[in-house]
């Protein structure tokens, strides 16, 4: 019995082996340089990120660095090839160019009935083809500059607890964890003037949303991880078991705040011009063909999509729709600020020149303002030396690896290989921002390499901490808005220091799964007075 049993699971271990390994010489065949795979994870640089060795956003480092000359390289994914892509004008392509063959972004389906399983499914994130082009159109409208003006006056609210909230660890010199403070900011502005109730998370750090919160947004990195291998390399475990990769409690919890904010809107028609007004007046919008307005500067002007197709989305799904889209721009608005956020004070603190240069603009600015640091939208905008450390700092610390799924075979421009249909393309963001071709000195910290001359010297498409293209980062400039609003608020009345516990330098946590610092961002404050 025994022996018969041991020999059946033999057989299975081996056929799963055949499995895993039969495409493993689909490069080689192909002619295309790649990265040597290996039972059971793939290529080398996979194996190191899914046994947290290396970070997800530096996936694609090691073989944009070691294969010099290759516009294209190969690499597995347990058992699934992908391409790498090296060369900056093919990169462009794929984002903008020929984006009709590489719409999609990695495939997320997660078959279930549940509430939250049918809210993932219809994230802008998640969506395809037609259903994502009607839905992008829907949202990009939300996040135009004159639709953000609106919000700065909220934001700064939020400011004024921000500042009241340090103000314990300007007075007894205690190193707080910038990470956690800009997070709960920004939880606080995002749900003040996203979606219309006042969370008070600086004021009350341990409430009840700030627990289903942290619920949501700290899984069981092991667990998490455990679970994407066996739906990548098991995908048929999905027909027989639900797999939910978020905690059902607390994103049932924080569903039924939005849904009551949606029922509440629609009964009693008052207006807050937050960013769930504005989604569901573009809903609307749609539905009756009225053309909304988008910004006209490249970034945006490459984003447009075309949607041939209307009302795509199914009628009796709309506030489906609206929910699910409301989430992600909630999860987006607060955790990815957040970290830009906490990074950009780490660059502060430990470049005090910097910081000198970025509080002499601030001060001229509240100077211009009789005074107040309730900086209005045009007032930060026009700061044009924040701005160049804020994309400084995402040059150097991205927070995303660029992924996009070919849809249509495409033939490779100047080769004869073929890019199938099916196959994920990655685009190594990490090191093209670091290659000293695009920018001098690439690994030191210098915010003139955003100077209109330093800009003016390389492609624009060199810089992908947002991506490029129509599945380009929608709440860009919303994310900006409070990244600029906290650090001035921050700088008008701390300055930022190094302490014991500060890291010499920042390094993606491989075992974070939303790239946070290796060590954290630990920092202290001292007041200043505004000269």
């Amino acid at each position: 019995m025994w022996v018969e049993l041991i020999i059946i699971l033999i057989g299975l271990l081996f056929s799963w082996y055949l499995y895993m390994t039969r495409k493993y010489n689909y490069f080689k065949a192909k002619g295309i340089p790649y990265m040597e795979p290996c039972f059971p994870f793939g290529s080398n640089n996979m194996y190191k990120t899914f046994t947290g060795q290396s970070s997800f956003v530096e996936m694609g480092n090691p073989i944009y660095w070691n294969f010099p000359g290759s516009k294209i390289v190969g690499q597995f994914q347990f058992s699934e090839p992908q391409v790498v892509i090296k060369d900056l004008e093919l990169a462009k392509n794929i984002m903008i160019k020929d984006f009709d063959y590489f719409m999609d972004r990695r495939p997320a389906d997660l078959p279930g009935k549940s509430k939250m399983t049918k809210i993932l499914g219809r994230m802008l994130t998640s969506l395809k083809g037609d259903q994502w082009k009607s839905m992008r159109s829907i949202v990009s409208p939300v996040f135009t500059s004159g639709k953000l003006k609106t919000m700065t006056t909220l934001v700064n609210k939020v400011g004024d607890d921000f500042v009241e909230h340090l103000a314990k660890y300007c007075k007894n010199g205690e190193p707080f964890d910038a990470k956690l403070t800009f997070t709960n900011f920004t939880l606080d502005t995002i749900a003040n003037c996203g979606f219309g109730f006042e969370a008070r998370i600086l004021k009350n750090p341990d409430n009840q949303f700030r627990t289903m919160i942290t619920k949501l947004t700290q899984p069981n990195m092991i667990l998490h991880l455990a679970k994407f291998m066996l739906i990548t390399m098991c995908p048929w475990v999905m027909k027989i078991k639900e797999v939910s990769f978020l905690n059902e409690e607390a994103g049932n919890f924080i569903l039924d705040i939005f849904s009551q904010s949606m029922e509440e809107r629609k009964k009693s028609n008052i207006k807050r011009n937050d960013l769930l007004d504005l989604l569901m007046d573009t809903l609307k919008a749609d539905h009756k063909g009225i053309k909304q307005e988008l910004e006209k500067d490249q970034f945006d002007q490459d984003a447009q999509v075309h949607v041939s197709k209307k009302n795509v989305i199914p009628d009796d799904e709309i506030d489906l729709y609206l929910l699910s889209n409301a989430l992600v721009l909630f999860f987006a608005g607060f955790e990815t600020s957040s970290t830009i956020m906490s990074v950009t004070s780490f660059f502060l603190a430990t470049h005090e020149d910097v910081q000198d240069k970025v509080y002499e603009e601030v001060s001229e600015a509240i100077a211009q303002n009789s005074g107040s640091d309730y900086l209005d939208y045009n007032h930060f905008q026009g700061m044009s030396y924040l701005d160049k450390v804020v994309h400084e700092v995402l040059r150097l610390y991205p927070l995303t690896l660029i992924e996009r799924l070919c849809v249509k075979d495409y033939k490779v421009p100047d080769t004869n290989f073929v890019i199938p249909k099916g196959m994920l393309v990655q685009i190594p963001s990490s090191a093209i921002m670091r290659d000293p071709q695009y920018y001098d000195n690439p690994s030191e910290f210098n915010p003139e390499n955003f100077s209109p001359e330093a800009k003016a010297k390389r492609s624009p498409y060199s810089f992908l901490a947002f991506g490029q293209g129509p599945r380009n980062c929608v709440g860009m400039r919303f994310a900006l808005l409070q990244v600029k609003i906290s650090l001035i608020r921050l700088l008008a009345h701390y300055r930022l220091e190094k302490c014991a516990k500060t890291v010499s330098q920042l390094t993606p946590d491989p075992k974070s799964g939303s790239a946070q610092p290796k060590g954290g961002v630990w920092l202290t404050i001292s007041p200043r007075e505004l000269s």
